[in-house]
């Protein structure tokens, strides 16, 4: 009995035991809680926009100098070139003589033309004649309506048969004088392509003449600087380093070259009283104005809920802002911005849809 007493007692004192020790812990696991940490800034990528300022001659590119007008010269008839009078580099002016073609069989061509048109002309003459007795002699009743008819009839072809032969005669002589090929304008030959002895067909390329005058500088650029070219550009001659030439721009390539996926762009120099640039030489370009828009990945732009873009812009405080923009021509994986975004501005360029609006940020 007193056995079982004392066990009794002995479970009932571990029960108050094992109270005041969980009773005591309480308290110091509360104490040892510590407040929840915030989540650091995420890191993000971003560019700055740039001001228009800034944009301004950065762009440089190498050019070559050209004739604005260059042209291919070819005989207009087929023979042999019985002379070649002109060489690469020579200054030329307007209606000088290139080259000749052997000639012989032209002007036997013309000469005959000539001795029909000769012959033709003395029959039609007769026939004329022979009109004229039969309309006078026909009120007398000496010739018949017939006879009339007749001589009229011969009068006309004989006509015809002049006209026909003048003009054939034309021809001739048209051909004979492309025996020889002129220079349409003042310039300097570029390009030879035929020799004296050999035989060319019509239109077959003899020359390429670099026409006097205008001069322009001709480089390519890139699909996404084609859209914000200014319409003047500094051009700076190799030779003349310390001399850059305003340089307005003329002409863009609508296509790009299929190559290089580059534009070919053509700015024409200005004519005045100092050494003319030689042709073929060559030249930077820069850009002498800001490009019209400012441009960013195109990966940094997003879609609103209601179909809108916007871009996600780093505010002063560290935490991005989605700002609705307008975009403008897509250039490549740039696209510009015309309306949204101001000089200075960062816009994150990856990661754009695990962001959300007023989120912290760092920039590296």
């Amino acid at each position: 009995m007193d056995r079982a007493v004392g066990m009794d007692l002995i479970k009932a004192l571990r029960r108050i035991v094992g109270a005041g020790v969980l009773a005591a812990g309480l308290p110091l696991a509360g104490c040892s809680r510590q407040p929840a940490e915030l989540a650091p800034p995420r890191p993000v990528r971003a560019v700055q926009v740039p001001a228009a300022g800034e944009l301004a001659g950065q762009q440089r590119y190498a050019a070559r100098i050209e004739a604005r007008h260059e042209t291919v010269l070819a005989f207009q008839v087929g023979g042999r070139v019985s002379a070649r009078l002109a060489e690469v580099g020579d200054t030329v002016a307007v209606d000088a003589v290139l080259a000749r073609m052997d000639n012989s069989d032209l002007r036997l061509r013309e000469r005959e033309l000539a001795a029909r048109l000769a012959a033709s002309r003395a029959e039609r003459a007769d026939a004329a004649s022979a009109l004229r007795r039969a309309n006078e002699l026909r009120p007398k009743g000496f010739v018949s309506q017939a006879d009339v008819d007749r001589a009229t009839y011969r009068d006309q072809a004989g006509v015809a048969q002049v006209e026909a032969l003048t003009a054939q005669r034309g021809l001739a002589g048209r051909d004979l004088a492309y025996a020889a090929l002129t220079a349409p304008a003042a310039g300097v030959i570029t390009a030879r392509m035929i020799e004296a002895g050999q035989v060319v067909s019509a239109g077959q390329p003899a020359f390429s003449l670099a026409q006097a005058g205008q001069i322009e500088a001709v480089f390519d650029v890139p699909e996404h600087q084609r859209a914000g070219l200014p319409d003047t550009v500094l051009v700076t001659l190799w030779t003349q380093p310390d001399h850059p030439l305003a340089a307005k721009v003329r002409e863009v390539a609508p296509q790009a070259a299929d190559g290089s996926r580059t534009y070919r762009v053509r700015a024409t120099l200005p004519v005045d009283d100092g050494p003319s640039p030689g042709l073929g030489s060559s030249a930077t370009v820069a850009f002498a104005g800001p490009i019209a828009l400012p441009a960013i990945p195109y990966a940094a732009v997003l879609k609103r809920d209601d179909g809108q873009p916007a871009v996600w812009v780093v505010d002063t405080d560290g935490a991005v802002r989605l700002r609705p923009v307008t975009l403008g021509p897509v250039q490549g994986d740039r696209v510009s911005i015309a309306n949204g975004l101001g000089a200075g501005d960062w816009v994150v360029t990856a990661g754009v849809h695990d962001l959300r609006d007023g989120q912290a940020v760092s920039l590296p």
